[in-house]
């Protein structure tokens, strides 16, 4: 009896013990850490695994939006991080040098079996992988490889011709989206993976899977590293959903991989010069600047697997948004489609797409939309969070930040800041461009990122849209299917009103853009 006493005196000791140490957590979190004084959700204040509900809501950007609204520029969403808006941070945290911001673990559940352009937080191996990078994204790399562009908006071209002649409706989105995947086949492998000629959905990448994966336990960075150990053991069936759709990306990454290490090999035995570089094959002869050495087959394994996250969700999702703005807002797809009217002839028979030149110098109008669209419904929304390293911390807009704090900028939550883009940040209006002062505030969009980060398949992802748009305005009428939808869109009942979009890090319409077609009929 004595013993039994004795121990249930030492358990109550110990959770008495628990209980104080919860509550003097709970008390420091809240009115003693240095960033107690910044407003946020209470459990946010307390564990990062507020982060990680957010992210599995697939709306942790227009929450974190939201709480902007409510708290101001400034808000607290995880025990060490910060959410910030103001104008001024953007060049404080993007462009003041990696050594004093540099990326934080968030990025480290990124990658695959090492951490790719994207998720590597060395500098010093960044810039070197970068370096590597650069032509194969440059703009003179993109027109030697416009044809196969050309070759695929032909596929794209004749599938909704087809629609037009049925006069079916049918999903915008996922054309655009099987016609963005053959083009990074094409420019990254050198293949087309046919997902356009063969409409088999069962050939996409399954990316979304990896980008929620990579969100949610990139959110716990603490846990990161036990988290990629551990959850592929639980017997969940969603959760085993999301791996099986990493592993799935990782080995499509190895086969293209091995496919092109040996056309190189096979072309180097024989001295014969390969007829066409692609991104991967580029990497494949790329040597490190010191040292001589080539990329690692894991290496372009980590990189391949890149090219397949990046190249296909973040341009498809753009400019099917983009769509839904000019068919939301008649009266912008009218001078959208004027302004090709006016400055294209008529493509000929034997061209199947506008040059990338041609159609970024001769619409302004469209460079506009497309610039609206970005700041309106940014795609990429993760909060691109830098450390703060600066010994004494760094102040922003007159706030101290003290040294340590993880701190970000969520595009969607800056895009929304009515202090820098006045009361109608929520009206898709191309024309506020023509205001000088709002004009110079697009080296403020952050929907590629900015600075040495920024991403380095910009020129690929908007060579893509302006030949897209400006291609299919000028032979197809796009109209909405849903009659009531197009009767509210012609009365102008869907201006101020953003679309519902869900979020995996990368945000994207929330449903189908469900549509007709009509050939236009213009004349050589």
């Amino acid at each position: 009896m004595a013993i039994l006493q004795a121990l249930d005196h030492r358990i109550e000791f110990i959770s008495a013990g628990l209980f104080l140490s919860l509550v003097g957590y709970v008390v420091y979190q809240r009115y003693f850490h240095p960033l107690s004084k910044y407003p946020g959700p209470f459990l946010a204040s307390l564990t990062d695994l507020w982060q990680v509900h957010q992210f599995m809501t697939l709306k942790q950007p227009y929450a974190l939006t939201e709480l902007h609204k409510r708290y101001g520029s400034i808000v607290r969403y995880g025990p060490d991080k910060l959410s910030i808006t103001d104008e001024e941070s953007i060049k404080a945290i993007y462009q003041s040098g990696a050594r004093y911001m540099p990326k934080t673990e968030f990025y480290d559940a990124y990658g695959a079996a090492h951490p790719n352009v994207f998720g590597i937080r060395n500098e010093s191996l960044h810039s070197i992988r970068r370096r590597h990078m650069s032509h194969s994204f440059s703009t003179g790399y993109m027109k030697e490889m416009e044809q196969y562009l050309d070759a695929n908006i032909k596929i794209l071209r004749q599938k909704i011709s087809g629609y037009a002649s049925t006069k079916d409706a049918f999903d915008l989105k996922r054309v655009l989206q099987f016609y963005v995947i053959d083009v990074l086949g094409e420019l990254a492998f050198s293949q087309t993976f046919e997902v356009q000629t063969s409409d088999d959905e069962t050939r996409v990448p399954p990316v979304v899977e990896h980008s929620l994966l990579a969100a949610v336990t990139g959110a716990w960075p603490m846990m990161t590293e036990r988290l990629k150990r551990w959850l592929p053991l639980i017997p969940h069936k969603g959760l085993q959903a999301l791996f099986k759709g990493r592993q799935a990306c990782a080995d499509l990454a190895s086969r293209c991989v091995a496919l092109q290490l040996n056309a190189v090999r096979s072309k180097g035995s024989t001295n014969d010069t390969p007829k066409r570089k692609d991104i991967l094959t580029n990497l494949i002869l790329a040597k490190h600047p010191d040292t001589g050495e080539s990329l690692t087959q894991t290496d372009l394994e980590t990189e391949a697997f890149g090219f397949i996250i990046a190249g296909t969700h973040t341009t498809s999702a753009t400019t099917t948004l983009l769509f839904y703005h000019l068919l939301h807002n008649p009266d912008s797809m009218a001078k959208c489609v004027t302004e090709i009217d006016t400055s294209l002839s008529i493509l000929q028979p034997d061209e199947s797409a506008y040059s990338v030149t041609v159609a970024e110098t001769s619409l302004p109008y469209l460079r506009s939309c497309m610039k609206e669209n970005f700041r309106i419904t940014p795609v990429f929304t993760m909060p691109l969070a830098r450390r703060v390293m600066m010994p004494g911390g760094v102040t922003i807009a007159e706030n101290h930040i003290p040294q340590g704090t993880s701190i970000a900028v969520c595009n969607h939550a800056f895009h929304h800041n009515p202090d820098v883009w006045g009361p109608k940040h929520n009206v898709f209006d191309p024309s506020r461009w023509e205001d000088k002062e709002i004009g110079n505030k697009s080296r403020l969009l952050m929907h590629f990122g900015l600075g040495g980060r920024q991403c380095i398949g910009k020129t690929l992802a908007m060579a893509n849209i302006y030949k897209l748009m400006s291609t299919l305005l000028s032979e197809f009428e796009f109209e909405l299917a849903d009659k009531e939808e197009a009767r509210r869109a012609s009365n102008g009942e869907f201006r101020g009103e953003i679309p519902e979009l869900i979020s995996v890090g990368i945000s994207d319409l929330a449903t189908s853009l469900i549509v007709r077609a009509r050939k236009r009929g213009r004349s050589l």
